[in-house]
């Protein structure tokens, strides 16, 4: 009774602070009985014959009134705000959750980084934010109204509302539940429970009333859409639920579980002029079953009905009814159902009418001072009693709604931004790891190509240089091989036994077959004595290469393949072109008889002699010339020099038995003369110098031992001797021809060998050139996932980044709007 007569000298004072209620307990009976009369007298007169002074008084009351409602500052707002700001970041968080599934959906190709559990775990995140989100569209502050039949439970819903909306009369008058919600059009329209049919609000009349005929379910729901701009709490997304009378159905269960378990307060209207039944109690000790500590206004309607009563007039009767009435409810809210305390409790029960509202609000909307609307006295009081029931009830209902709808959606958002941002974690140290395995291989990769190339390039000087050793070898032991086998040709021929015959026809084909087999011989022998030891040495060295270039090739797979590129499949044979057919093809063959003691054989044999012998005087004889010329050039100036018309000779001539090259020169010619004249003239010139020299005896001797000799040699020269001379002859002209092709030859194989290791080489680098290419690529591939791999870890720090973003704000918003609360 305290707390109650404290809140109406609150409200007529404009003091909402209030003293200590337990010290100024008379105080506040002493002004509520002064409070009480001037009330009752104001009421008194109001009728057509009252005083315009007491009409200035409650006019002037009624604007205080009027002011203290548009300066309040209604706590409607802060759960607009609070849903306003929720939805917001509720925004934010399914863009980002968006944002996120859509880099791990991109990052799900790479198995090592993201796999498919994780990925459909993010993608269940989306599902999760667009219900609540859809959740949060649809949240409100939802009000629901429950008590006997006729208790004005409508009444108190249109009073709020400042319109007559709901069906209200005498008696059993709303039949299922209403619920009247905000509309953002101009329109007003109702819908049925399980249709979307938009009726008119008239219908309300015939669908909720209980007294028509056509009426629905009493747990059945009629959805009331009113313009928000004619109501502010409507405006602030306050929606109300009335209900039929809980002495009307048995099916409370029912109803709670379909219409009650979302509302963040319940209001229990009472009728003043009875008490609490026991099925209004019997009704909310199951909603307290099924809720916990549910938010319960009391309001004991019909406060009016005191005025009229005579046995009401004293202040002081009228104070303990309403004492009773209050403990009462004190009681069943603390101690049966233990929903608050006593203080708390003693706020929550009030005495109002609220027809007599009704119809002061609807007389302030035409304009007119409310008291127009008044039923009986006491109407300032139960007045401001009823406002100072939706001050209270705003701000409960305001704190209970941001309490019970955004708590557990703040903590549901930290939730999903905490889990992302702790998988987001793991999937960053794991791109780290991923990362830092890339840059080693990187690395390790770089420095096998640099090592490869620089060892490539020692490679290459040092097998050029033992290429071009081993060709000089070949090419020396080749011409010298070549060499010894030219000076046993003439073992080779002697091994030729086709026989011999001098008809042209028959020599042609006996030549022919000789230069094969001449050719034959020498390339056997050649083989036998080169190609062994060249083929060993080709393969020492191509293995060499293989192996020197098999180290700088990292993978085994191009080692396979480079393996194959290098091993031959048959081992490397020298080839010796001599083409004899060709060389001594223009070998002819001299198979005359000459007597070998002839005349132009033995003036032969003599020149021949001679030239030997000045082929090995000649040195000397330059060399004397040399110190000849050095010591007449340091001959005195003193020194006479000889005549300039005798010719200086600056070779010295050499002189050979006493006969002088001039007359050497001299004899051969004339002894050719007369040999190629073939006249007696030059032999009896000859033999008579002899006959005179020598004597007839001695010549005649000497004529038949001659002539002995040339008949034995004469009769010597058959196929054989032939064949001998044939041989002989073809030696020394193969000889001669041979030894022209000694270099070529020698050349050729060196080139083969040359050739043959430079192709192998070859190969080899272009192996290794494939295996550095092949690393280069590989190269660029890692440099390119490390890019990716650097913009995923950029990508993720952001999204983290916008994770504690969501994480602060969410902290935020509970600051702001829920642990005040």
């Amino acid at each position: 009774m305290a707390a109650y007569l404290n809140r109406t000298i609150s409200l007529v004072t404009g003091n909402a602070g209030g003293g200590n209620n337990d010290n100024n307990t008379d105080t506040v009976d002493d002004a509520r009985h002064n409070l009480s009369l001037q009330t009752q007298s104001s009421a008194t007169s109001l009728t057509p014959s009252s005083s315009s002074s007491t009409n200035y008084n409650s006019n002037a009351l009624l604007t205080e009134n009027r002011m203290y409602q548009q300066n309040e500052k209604s706590p409607l707002q802060v759960f607009v705000r609070a849903k306003k700001k929720i939805n917001d970041i509720y925004g934010e968080i399914e863009e980002y959750v968006h944002e996120t599934t859509q880099f791990i959906n991109a990052l799900h190709s790479d198995a090592e980084i993201v796999d498919k559990a994780e990925r459909e775990l993010f993608e269940s995140y989306v599902y999760k934010v667009a219900a609540i989100r859809e959740v949060l569209q649809r949240d409100h502050m939802k009000v629901a109204f429950f008590g006997r039949t006729s208790n004005g439970k409508s009444s108190v819903i249109n009073a709020m509302l400042r319109e007559k909306i709901l069906p209200s009369g005498i008696g059993h008058t709303t039949n299922c539940f209403c619920q009247v919600e905000g509309n953002d059009g101009g329109e007003a329209y109702l819908m049925k429970e399980g249709s979307d049919e938009k009726l008119n609000v008239v219908n309300i009349k015939q669908l909720a009333n209980a007294l028509c005929q056509e009426k629905l379910s009493e747990s059945s729901l009629v959805r009331i859409f009113w313009p928000r701009e004619r109501c502010s709490l409507l405006r602030d997304d306050v929606v109300f639920v009335d209900s039929p009378g809980v002495d009307v159905s048995a099916n409370l269960d029912d109803w709670i579980d379909n219409h009650c378990l979302n509302a963040d307060v319940f209001v229990l209207v009472l009728n003043a002029e009875s008490t609490m039944t026991r099925a209004e109690k019997q009704f909310f000790h199951t909603v307290s079953q099924k809720l916990s500590k549910p938010n319960i206004f009391i309001l004991n309607n019909r406060w009016d009905a005191s005025a009229n009563e005579p046995e009401f007039q004293e202040s002081e009767l009228l104070a303990k009814v309403k004492s009773q009435h209050t403990e009462r409810c004190i009681d069943f809210l603390t101690k049966e159902l233990k929903v608050s305390n006593e203080k708390e409790a003693a706020e929550r029960v009030f005495f109002v009418s609220a027809r007599e509202t009704l119809q002061a609000r609807l007389e302030e909307a035409k304009g007119n001072p409310p008291h127009l609307g008044a039923i009986a006295d006491g109407f300032q009081i139960r007045y401001f009693e009823f406002q100072d029931f939706e001050r209270k009830f705003e701000e409960c209902i305001s704190q209970s709604a941001v309490k019970t709808k955004f708590q557990q959606h703040s903590s549901r958002g930290k939730s999903v931004s905490g889990d992302m941002r702790s998988m987001l974690d793991n999937i960053y140290e794991r791109i780290t790891i991923f990362r830092n395995l890339k840059q080693d291989q990187k690395n390790l990769l770089t420095e096998r190509i640099q090592g490869t190339e620089t060892q490539m390039m020692q490679v290459t000087r040092e097998m050029k240089m033992k290429i071009h050793n081993m060709v000089e070898e070949v090419e020396e032991k080749v011409s010298k091989a070549l060499n010894e086998e030219i000076w046993r040709l003439g073992v080779l021929i002697d091994e030729f036994n086709m026989p011999f015959h001098p008809e042209r026809l028959v020599l042609n084909i006996y030549k022919k077959e000789l230069n094969a087999h001449v050719e034959s011989g020498l390339g056997s022998n050649l083989r036998a004595r080169l190609s062994m030891a060249l083929a060993m040495n080709v393969e020492s060295a191509q293995n060499e290469m293989t192996d020197r270039m098999h180290a700088l090739v990292p993978n085994e797979q191009l080692l396979a393949s480079s393996t194959k590129l290098a091993v031959r499949t048959q081992p490397f044979e020298m080839l010796y072109s001599l083409n004899c057919q060709n060389l001594c093809a223009d070998f002819q063959e001299d198979l005359e008889f000459k007597f070998s003691w002839g005349i132009a054989a033995m003036i032969q044999r003599f020149t021949g002699k001679v030239r030997e012998r000045s082929k090995k005087h000649a040195p000397a004889a330059l060399l004397n010339r040399q110190s000849s010329i050095g010591q007449q050039s340091v001959t005195p100036a003193s020194t006479p020099v000889n005549n300039e018309a005798t010719p200086v000779c600056l070779l010295s001539t050499p002189v050979v038995a006493g006969i002088t090259p001039e007359h050497l020169s001299l004899i051969s010619r004339f002894a050719m003369s007369s040999i190629g004249s073939q006249g007696t003239v030059g032999g009896l010139v000859v033999a008579g110098i002899m006959l005179k020299t020598i004597g007839w005896r001695v010549l005649v001797g000497i004529g038949a031992l001659y002539g002995c000799i040339y008949l034995y040699e004469r009769l010597s020269w058959t196929n054989s001797a032939k064949e001998r001379t044939f041989k002989r002859q073809y030696v020394h002209h193969a000889t001669k021809k041979l030894k022209m092709i000694v270099d070529l030859t020698s050349a050729n194989c060196s080139h083969q060998v040359q050739q043959e290791l430079s192709s192998t080489f070859a190969r080899l680098c272009r192996t290794v050139d494939t295996a550095t290419t092949d690393m280069n690529e590989e190269l660029k591939t890692i440099a390119a996932q490390l890019m990716v791999l650097e913009s995923n870890q950029k990508q993720l720090k952001l999204l983290r980044n916008k994770a504690n973003y969501i994480q602060n704000e969410l902290d935020i918003f509970e600051h702001n709007y829920i642990a005040p609360q």
